[in-house]
């Protein structure tokens, strides 16, 4: 059987390989079908899948960190609703394999890893092995997360995946005993804590693949009232409530709320009120104290007691269905009588839906970026993206749920990104680019323009992709990854369209052009040619690029191409103005500012080092960059900006090497100076 279910895995893989999903190399895509179908259940965008993919250098022998709070991922800690109280974290460490077998190397390797990694009482400039960035920020949300809900007594739960190709049913004596020592080792770090590791090979991927997401269901109710073809009101038992938005393993179908543009917000106090009337067994009934729930379906029939309802979204009563299902899960009897009111809306028009979503979305503040998927504009993209056979995934996850090849899928923040490095020709601010710029009206508006022409961002995205596909072509796995093309991806667009239109300075229009015109992997190819001339070993093309670094590149390509217009590079940046609505935050007391200067470790600072600190001091992040801000316009501390060091006069004191591949005195050489950087 564990032979058979080998060759379906191949198949699968090779499958996704013709699609170049995520890249064209075999065991990058083993290791992403890994990710993707161990933590199917809490619906990760592919961004956020990616976000947690750490495999590379000096990763420690992790390939994969996702830290859920409350089955919410943790990306930042400004970005999440924290909850008060009832707080679980999950923490999913992965190690992949395309090997068919199950080896003890690999696990050596990561015991050794977690032995260091998760001993909160080593500071991280103490660590003694050599582990990259990404595995050192993970650290460091994990150390913020862990002390800020500590107090609330959080369920605190370790997942452990050792994957590959292998039977499980086949694993070594020595290999178990490895696994147990981890776990063991996990058990020691926390005086309470839940720590599994398991083995996953080729059968149990191929059994999550095989697990699909349910959007046709049925819901028994007590009571409904039709007002015609297009919408029902219900009267629905709330455990028979709670088992509908529940799968067949007892988790929460989150599939199902990928419209609702809220997330869920913790114990609030609304929150909290809720929670009070379901174990009261006093109370009135729910649906007397609560408005209920809304769903979207594109068809419903009611053959008796039961509706059955089909293309199911919930786009309003996240708060109450999650307080509900938190209730049901922990074992309560209360309540399960009580009803709760459902509507449900039948309409397929895509417009219409999007209407309603908005509405049933606004009745409340809702930070604005949420409201987003909604806008024209995202329609329009999503429009005109279809028309070229490209799905864009406004809604996250929607044409993964419906079986659309993800080949052909794009992302906001891809798309974001092509425009900030093509249009704005800023490819160093490009491979930064994270998905909170959103937040800020202003830099919203400018990427997401409506004064583009519709025609642009197709090509947009062509470029960008037939980038991606030169990259794979060009590149061996021991070279790149999809983290590696990412990287280089905004920079190799821009010099490769400035080469076709002999410039740098070209317009919008000259760029609409280029819809007919594809690039080839030849062009891809000389470009990727230039950059390395410029970047250097591998050491130097793992980070990513400054913007001195991408002006080298870019005059090179001027040089060898006979290219016009390179004073236009990094010029244009996004507009990070936040709303004048939002108050000012208080100002610091001169006793935490001096705290704060305290435990900070000699320069150049390691990337979220602010991160460490604010778990120390159990503060926001903010409050801890807010202090190293005034320190340094105090004087106190130098300017530092992507691990570059400068002084008063702008001249480079020091870098760090792991993420500067440049030495001081060769970046003085070239007149790089912190002006320079302003730009990014």
């Amino acid at each position: 059987m564990a032979k058979n279910d080998v060759v379906l895995l191949d198949g699968i893989i090779d499958q996704r390989l013709v699609e170049s999903l995520p890249s064209g190399e075999r065991d990058e895509v083993f290791e992403f079908l890994v990710l993707e179908e161990v933590l199917k259940d809490y619906d990760l965008s592919r961004d956020e899948i990616e976000s947690g993919w750490i495999d590379g250098r000096n990763d420690g022998g992790i390939d994969g960190f996702y830290i859920l709070i409350n089955g919410h991922l943790l990306e930042d800690v400004d970005d999440l609703v924290w909850p008060r109280s009832n707080a679980s974290i999950d923490i999913w460490l992965f190690t992949c394999k395309h090997h068919s077998t199950f080896q003890q190397a690999p696990l050596d390797s990561i015991l050794a890893t977690i032995q260091e990694l998760f001993d909160l009482g080593i500071d991280s400039s103490e660590l003694s092995g050599s582990y990259s960035d990404d595995l050192l920020t993970f650290r460091s949300l994990f150390h913020h997360a862990y002390r800020r809900l500590s107090i609330g007594r959080p369920v605190l739960s370790f997942h452990i995946i050792y994957a590959s190709r292998g039977d499980t049913g086949q694993v070594g004596e020595s290999v178990a005993a490895r696994g147990r020592q981890i776990e063991g080792t996990v058990s020691n770090l926390f005086s309470s804590c839940y720590v599994n590791f398991q083995f996953v090979g080729a059968s149990e991927l191929v059994e999550l693949h095989r697990k699909s997401k349910r959007f046709a269901l049925d819901l028994p109710f007590l009571e409904h009232l039709a007002t015609g073809k297009d919408s029902f009101v219900l009267l629905v038992r709330l455990e028979d409530y709670w088992k509908f938005v529940s799968d067949e393993n007892g988790h929460l179908r989150r599939y199902l709320f990928d419209s609702n543009v809220r997330d869920f917000l913790g114990p609030n106090q609304v929150n909290e009120e809720i929670a009070r009337s379901l174990v009261d067994p006093t109370a009135p009934d729910f649906w007397w104290l609560n408005n209920g729930v809304t769903i979207l379906a594109t068809n419903a029939t009611v053959p008796g007691k039961t509706i059955q309802l089909q293309d199911i979204q919930i786009v309003n009563g996240l708060q109450t269905t999650e307080t509900i299902y938190r209730h049901f899960k922990g074992g309560s009897v209360t309540s399960r009588d009580r009803a709760l009111l459902v509507k449900i809306i039948v309409s397929s028009d895509a417009r219409g839906r999007d209407r309603i979503i908005r509405a049933t979305n606004n009745q409340s503040p809702v930070e604005i970026a949420a409201l987003h998927a909604t806008d024209k504009i995202q329609r329009d993209i999503e429009e005109i993206l279809e028309r070229n056979d490209w799905y864009y995934e406004r809604r996250r996850n929607y044409y993964r749920n419906i079986g659309k090849p993800q080949s052909r899928f794009v992302t906001p923040l891809y798309l974001a990104s092509s425009v900030v490095a093509v249009v704005f020709k800023n490819p160093a601010k490009a491979t930064r680019l994270k998905a909170k710029f959103m937040r800020v009206q202003n830099s919203y508006d400018a990427v997401f323009s409506a004064t583009l022409p519709i025609e642009i961002w197709p090509v947009l995205v062509s470029i960008y992709k037939q980038v991606d596909a030169g990259l794979t072509k060009i590149l061996s796995r021991k070279t790149a990854g999809e983290r590696f093309i990412s990287t280089w991806r905004p920079l190799v667009s821009l010099i490769a369209v400035a080469r076709r239109l002999k410039t740098f300075s070209y317009s919008v229009t000259q760029l609409k052009d280029l819809r007919n015109s594809p690039l080839s992997e030849a062009e891809v190819a000389e470009v990727w040619g230039v950059v390395t001339s410029q970047v250097g070993g591998a050491r130097g093309r793992t980070s990513r690029p400054l913007h001195p670094q991408v002006q080298q590149c870019c005059n090179e390509a001027a040089t060898r191409f006979g290219l016009l217009g390179k004073d236009e590079v990094g010029r244009r940046s996004i507009p990070s103005t936040a709303p004048s609505t939002v108050s000012a935050p208080e100002p610091l007391s001169s006793d935490f500012v001096s705290i704060v200067q305290a435990l900070l470790p000699k320069q150049p600072w390691k990337a979220g080092m602010h991160i460490g600190i604010a778990s120390k001091l159990d503060c926001k992040a903010t409050k801890v960059r807010r202090a190293i801000q005034q320190l340094i316009s105090e004087g106190k501390w130098n300017v530092q900006k992507d691990g570059v060091v400068y002084g008063p006069d702008g001249k480079v004191l020091s870098v760090d090497p792991e993420r500067v591949p440049y030495k001081v005195e060769d970046l003085n050489a070239t007149g790089h100076r912190l002006s320079a950087e302003h730009g990014e």
